[in-house]
């Protein structure tokens, strides 16, 4: 479990964390500044806000500057997410490498990063000892409210942000936030579950997802600890037997298909997966036709509706509900799917914030084209109009891959075999920076 317990003083200072700062920053950006960088250059907490967050939090009365602190807090948002997708590019590297253990120290840090961008776009700031909660009126108060020397242990990062946003999970405003990006057919999930037989409050889903993706204390604490063995621990000393290539290779493929990109709802494959298996833990009942069409759906839409909730769930979606021992040869992919589920709410979140404040695609270029290339997205003048037009060549490498292993029998095979005759693919499909692109993109 974790050391830390965030008292009812602080969860007090929590309640009144608000996201209408981080979305009244990015509303008040002039079009001049949103088309060049993410956070001015002279904000004062830019290159060291730990610290100078730390130092201003000491002073009596603190000497917080509001103004540049949302300013920080809000454009962090979307960095966090950004760097969160690297992380993970690099875990599936590793796992298309055959490397564990590098998988699991990358996908803990994607994870880490999520978490961090998601609790920012709801007004906190993770930082070092002392961390930032932003009220409605963008008054800034540090948490913890109460540093006791000797008395309180360091509260730092990974003390910190799991106990933060298992308690902001319980709120209703984390569910609010879930069935809104949860929609498929522009249908609010709440509206699916209740209206097809759910006998569990839809509330309940925000937690039992968080829970179960891992950001939970226990779990995520495990996480933490599983992150220390991989990063610190001789690897030999606790080496996994091998999983067969195909399993690998698939778990890749699958994870991808979750996030084809679509111009309207950004990755509707994600969304329809994540509903039914809401749907799952509320009911066990048949999701009938006519209970399809009351919510909206016409007689056709219903009819694949209804057959789609009978269907198994994608393979990254199981994986995220297993916690296994860091010997069992799974645990870098169940970590690696609750990373991308995380990831997956935070990018939404930030995307969301940008929608709302009338970003658009050609303002946010600064940053999208200088990234695909820096990230080997794309070469030298060879920036895509759209970049969900990308999505074709994705799709190519994942039907090449799948056909390649329907041509070399289970056993047969290696993670090496697969990397030489699908070199082109492995590039494309180790770039989860591109799934960051399309989702915060609005």
């Amino acid at each position: 479990m974790s050391r830390y317990t965030i008292s009812k003083a602080n969860k007090a200072l929590l309640k009144k964390a608000s996201r209408k700062p981080v979305e009244d920053y990015f509303v008040s950006v002039p079009n001049g500044r949103r088309s060049t960088r993410w956070i001015r250059i002279n904000n004062y907490y830019r290159l060291s806000a730990s610290q100078e967050f730390e130092t201003d939090a000491k002073a009596n009365p603190p000497t917080f500057r509001s103004d540049q602190i949302v300013e920080y807090i809000g454009a962090s948002v979307p960095t966090h997410v950004i760097d969160g997708w690297s992380f993970l590019g690099r875990a599936v590297e590793a796992t298309l490498r055959g490397d564990n253990y590098s998988a699991i120290h990358f996908a803990y840090y994607s994870e880490l990063r999520a978490a961090m961008g998601l609790l920012a776009a709801e007004g906190m700031g993770v930082f070092s000892k002392r961390h930032a909660v932003l009220d409605s009126a963008s008054t800034c108060d540090a948490l913890p409210k109460k540093i006791k020397p000797k008395k309180t242990p360091q509260v730092g990062t990974h003390t910190i942000v799991w106990p933060l946003l298992d308690y902001w999970s319980s709120l209703r405003r984390a569910f609010d936030l879930l069935d809104e990006i949860v929609s498929p057919e522009s249908i609010r999930m709440s509206k699916w579950l209740l209206g097809t037989g759910a006998t569990v409050p839809a509330r309940a889903i925000a937690q039992y997802w968080f829970r179960t993706w891992g950001v939970d204390l226990a779990a995520v604490d495990e996480d933490h600890d599983k992150r220390n063995l991989a990063s610190y621990r001789p690897s030999q000393f606790r080496r996994p037997p091998r999983l067969d290539s195909h399993e690998v290779i698939s778990f890749v493929e699958e994870l991808w298909t979750l996030f084809e990109p679509q111009q309207s709802r950004r990755f509707p494959v994600l969304e329809s997966a994540l509903l039914r298996s809401a749907r799952r833990k509320v009911t066990a009942s048949v999701a009938a036709i006519p209970d399809l069409e009351k919510i909206g759906l016409s007689n056709a839409e219903a009819t694949e509706w209804s057959s789609f909730f009978a269907k198994s769930d994608p393979i990254p979606l199981i994986a995220a509900t297993r916690q296994s021992v860091i010997e069992d040869p799974r645990c870098h992919l169940q970590i690696l799917s609750r990373a991308a589920l995380l990831l997956f709410v935070a990018t939404s979140a930030a995307r969301r914030l940008l929608v709302n404040a009338a970003y658009t695609q050609d303002l946010l270029g600064f940053w999208w084209r200088n990234h695909g290339e820096d990230r080997c997205l794309w070469g030298i003048g060879g920036v895509p109009a759209d970049p969900l037009d990308l999505w074709a060549d994705i799709l190519e490498a994942i039907t090449d891959s799948s056909s390649w292993r329907l041509a070399n029998p289970v056993g047969t095979v290696s993670l090496r075999d697969w990397r030489r005759t699908n070199a082109a693919g492995l590039d494309y499909l180790g770039g989860l920076e591109l799934i960051g692109i399309w989702g915060l993109l609005p």
